[in-house]
């Protein structure tokens, strides 16, 4: 018995319990510029890690109608649908009224952003509440993300465009989901002139394990030709719009696109409306 408790405090000794509990498995990535960044606050299931890595970055900017004239920018979360090349993100993301769009898609990987053009082929209908969109990868991006990588040991960042998703639906039961997107943060200064100067501070990548408290079902919104909504109970980032949220199994629940004022509850436009607006509107 004594020598089992010496064991045992030989072990606490050389691995402290704060130090246990600051497990790296599962919990970090390598991204372009930052190097390594923890992802996640705690491990992640093997399939939501592998799940919360197929996501984008989804940059929107509004021109004056014919002009080059930028009104506003925005970004967001973006994934690949069952189709491949169809990405889901948030309809919020772009400015309603008689605008022009350029839409553009982001890969962050361990060594570069790759961009790469989008455009629109769906949105939900103004006057309801369905924010979603649906934008296509252009023809020549999908040509790289098909192509074969020439070095075995370096493969196509591209093919991120391929990995579908499998959508599932959640109930109130207590288990948990997981919701994943990036996030920029914006700093800035005033110059030697006393002009306002912005810049990237970070670009935020993570996954924040949450709950599911309820299935709106009955409310108003659902009126509006949404049929489920659910609350999270959790956090997310600002840029969050547009991302997955993923059950344990790493299959995709819905997408993030609002939020409470004090931000502690999110709001997740289900699966199976996602479902049903690509039916609608025949996407394939």
């Amino acid at each position: 018995m004594l020598q089992k408790t010496t064991l045992l405090l030989l072990c606490v000794l050389l691995n402290p319990p704060n130090l246990l509990a600051q497990d790296l498995r599962n919990r970090t990535e390598v991204m372009y510029p930052l190097g390594t960044v923890i992802i996640a606050k705690e491990p992640l299931p093997n399939r939501v890690y592998r799940s919360q890595k197929d996501k984008i970055i989804v940059s929107v900017t509004c021109f004056e109608k014919g002009t080059t004239n930028i009104v506003t920018s925005s970004s967001g979360t973006g994934f690949v649908s069952e189709v491949p090349g169809l990405i889901v993100s948030a309809r919020h993301l772009i400015k309603d009224g008689d605008y022009d769009h350029v839409f553009t898609g982001i890969i962050v990987t361990e060594k570069e952003w790759i961009r790469f053009p989008i455009s629109l082929v769906a949105k939900g209908e103004p006057g309801k509440y369905k924010d979603i969109m649906v934008l296509r990868v252009d023809p020549i991006t999908m040509e790289l993300a098909w192509a074969e990588s020439i070095d075995v040991f370096d493969t196509n960042p591209y093919r991120l465009l391929l990995r579908t998703s499998e959508f599932a639906d959640a109930k109130v039961d207590g288990k948990k989901v997981y919701i994943s997107g990036f996030s920029s943060t914006v700093g800035g200064y005033f110059d030697e002139n006393n002009q306002d100067v912005s810049f990237l501070m970070d670009l935020i990548n993570f996954t924040f394990p949450a709950e599911v408290t309820a299935s709106i079902t009955n409310m108003p919104v659902n009126k509006t030709g949404t049929k489920k909504i659910f609350r999270l109970l959790d956090s997310a980032e600002p840029g969050f719009s547009g991302g997955k949220v993923m059950n344990e199994d790493g299959k995709v629940i819905g997408m993030t696109v609002a939020a409470t004022t004090a931000n502690n509850f999110i709001y997740v436009f289900s699966s199976q409306d996602i479902k049903q607006f690509f039916k609608n509107n025949r996407l394939k």
